[in-house]
């Protein structure tokens, strides 16, 4: 029946019943948008009667008629008449073509934005009020973003209207340039600020990639040498307030964390963390500074480098 469906479509009727099952049947309308579209309805029946006065006409779809292609289609045309599953590639629901609409708005205004930024946006005078801290681009470093790889991040276009899909279906590209510069005229003080938090986020990442010695190095670290890796726990050892302590730790815990103190309560032996709290008290925690050496079995995956050389020199020094 897909062929039959098919050539309904194409044809210069407006109006068609197809039978299926036993005694079934959908009337399908089409209602011309424009030269480009189609708009679909439609009217069903399990009985074989298709007048009802409870069942009117319902939206069901569109058709694109210069691409030949369906949009958006209702249970009984997809099943019943085109017997297409419900995964095949040919169906595009309306979340997908707001989520392709989205996308392509958002690549020209990046397009337009990047091409014209310093005409547009007087970017060199804005400013933020409070400067952002290395709190404000902790996710964004660990996440392997650097200062000449972190993107402007501003408001974005999100597509949402009904008439968006019809417009774009008829003319792509004519839809695309247009609501991409209304957004932009539409949203520049929005914009501007995005801009401006992008550039002190650059600067923020700079002042962490200069500083060798900048925690955020040692967190990253011991973050890399753990995710993406099957472990489920971890050995830990640790140099806090001078005492030294070895324990089996949650791995993931380890990598969830962003911040920089770290909860006893993920230590995985009781007996381990009652000498924790031993050792530094019972509403302790520690911190990432404090983590000197991970090993997962017999293999060392993370080893403090400084805290390693610091033990060297003490072994080092000459006695008397």
């Amino acid at each position: 029946m897909e062929q039959e469906f098919f050539d309904f479509l194409q044809s210069s009727s407006n109006l068609q019943t197809f039978n299926y099952g036993n005694n079934s049947k959908i009337m399908v309308s089409k209602v011309s948008y424009n030269d480009k579209v189609d708009i679909l309805y439609s009217l069903r029946s399990y009985s074989g009667e298709l007048f009802n006065l409870d069942s009117p006409f319902k939206y069901s779809g569109i058709y694109d008629k210069e691409n030949n292609k369906l949009f958006d289609l209702e249970y009984n045309i997809r099943c019943d008449i085109l017997n297409w599953d419900y995964g095949d590639e040919r169906l595009i629901d309306s979340s997908q073509l707001y989520e392709m609409i989205s996308d392509d708005v958002n690549d020209k205004i990046r397009e337009l934005v990047n091409d014209s930024k310093d005409e547009i946006f007087d970017l060199k005078d804005a400013e933020l009020g409070d400067e952002l801290t290395d709190n404000d681009v902790i996710h964004d470093f660990m996440d392997g973003y650097t200062s000449s790889t972190f993107e402007d991040n501003y408001v974005e276009y999100s597509a949402s209207k009904p008439k968006d899909i019809l417009d774009y279906l008829t003319n792509k590209k004519d839809f695309i340039e247009e609501d991409a510069r209304d957004f932009i005229l539409n949203h520049q003080s929005e914009i501007l600020k995005g801009l401006t938090i992008s550039r002190e986020k650059r600067k923020a990442l700079k002042r962490i990639e200069d500083d060798e010695n900048h925690l955020y190095h040692k967190i990253k670290a011991i973050r890399n040498s753990v995710k993406d890796k099957n472990y489920v726990t971890i050995n830990l050892t640790i140099n806090k307030d001078g005492i030294e302590q070895t324990f089996k730790y949650n791995a993931a815990s380890l990598v969830s964390s962003y911040n920089s103190k770290l909860s006893c309560y993920n230590i995985e032996k009781v007996s381990d963390r009652d000498k924790f709290e031993e050792n530094f008290g019972r509403w302790s925690d520690f911190e990432y500074r404090d983590i000197t050496k991970i090993t997962y079995g017999k293999n060392t995956i993370y080893e403090d480098e400084n805290f390693k050389n610091m033990d060297l020199e003490e072994e080092n020094v000459p006695t008397r």
